[in-house]
């Protein structure tokens, strides 16, 4: 039904292989929003009733404080659309080492979010926490320093402590050592090591990993092809924020004769990328909808964005960066 629509030729410019050659230079960055790195350094929700005793904490100079109400800050939970004092929190956490608000504040340095952009200033908090062994830190700054960006680019030395950051279990440098063999990049190509290595990121690692390793299946690359687990796992990602998986989890749905509730389920994601953290595939998905909409009947039609509006209000769900 969709296979010849504009739908197969955007699915085309995002699960091609050269998609995985954009996932190198951002999963680590992407990995870490603010959001994701507060529940992965110990970030836990927060009543309204329990803001006065936080705060008095934060004020007192409590590191961990000022971490969490700094990022609940960044979200617009409690100091509205003004985020000054959400960054001067962070700023006296990550000046008090704490390795979550390092991290944060590294990324929104050099992404320029809330802050004035600067990469040199953001590689500094990150290689802070790194040195102090943080393995999310360890990990983005690795990647910064197999581009460049900010920092001295020595791509043999950050290969060697990816490969030592791998080892020891952490997911997203798993990933990004999976993606550099399946490219070739500053190591020898081997397309069957680096999709087992991304599809171990993907079992315990976040969104980005997981739709990497639906990509590879999706188009056999290193590894079976296998649409259905490629669903799979795009669906998992989905679920977490990342706007590509939504996309392309839509484009599976939707290209091929689609079911009922596959139909609804396809709209579902193409609505809520279509508000995702992707300027690319947010205006895609835009484009597509409508035609969509048209084959499809007004009672389907209002449960997809029945479905997509409840996900989009769901209580602290998380967003996967850019992707």
């Amino acid at each position: 039904m969709f296979a010849a629509s504009p739908l197969a030729e955007f699915s085309r410019h995002v699960i091609r292989a050269g998609a995985i050659a954009v996932a190198i230079a951002t999963v680590s960055l992407t990995a870490s929003h603010p959001q994701a790195v507060f529940a992965a350094e110990g970030g836990h929700l927060v009543r309204h009733d329990q803001v006065a005793a936080l705060t008095a904490r934060a004020d007192a100079g409590d590191a961990d404080a000022q971490f969490q109400l700094g990022v609940l800050g960044l979200g617009d939970r409690l100091d509205g659309k003004d985020r000054s004092k959400a960054i001067d929190r962070l700023t006296a956490a990550a000046d008090a080492n704490h390795d979550g608000a390092a991290v944060v504040l590294g990324m929104l340095c050099m992404r320029g979010i809330s802050v004035v952009r600067d990469p040199v200033k953001g590689v500094g908090y990150m290689q802070a926490a790194a040195q102090r062994g943080n393995s999310r830190a360890k990990t983005i700054w690795l990647s910064l320093m197999l581009r460049g960006d900010g920092i001295e680019k020595d791509p043999a030395a950050a290969v060697v402590l990816l490969e030592s950051a791998a080892t020891a279990g952490f997911p997203e440098a798993k990933t990004n050592l999976g993606l550099m063999y399946l490219r070739g990049e500053n190591i020898a190509r081997n397309e069957e090591h680096g999709a087992e290595l991304v599809r171990q990121g993907a079992m315990t690692g976040p969104a980005d990993s997981q739709f990497n390793y639906g990509v590879l299946l999706e188009n056999g690359t290193g590894v079976t092809k296998n649409a259905d687990e490629a669903r799979s796992w795009y669906s998992q990602a989905a679920e977490l924020g990342s706007t590509a998986a939504q996309f392309n989890l839509a484009v599976m749905l939707l290209r091929t004769s689609p079911t009922t509730s596959e139909s609804i389920s396809g709209l579902k994601w193409l609505l809520v990328a279509s508000r995702g953290n992707n300027p690319v595939l947010r205006e895609r998905a835009k484009a597509i909808v409508p035609s969509v909409v048209s084959t499809l009947p007004q009672n389907d039609i209002g449960q997809a964005r029945r479905e997509a509006l409840a996900y989009l209000n769901r209580p602290n769900r998380l967003t996967s960066g850019s992707r």
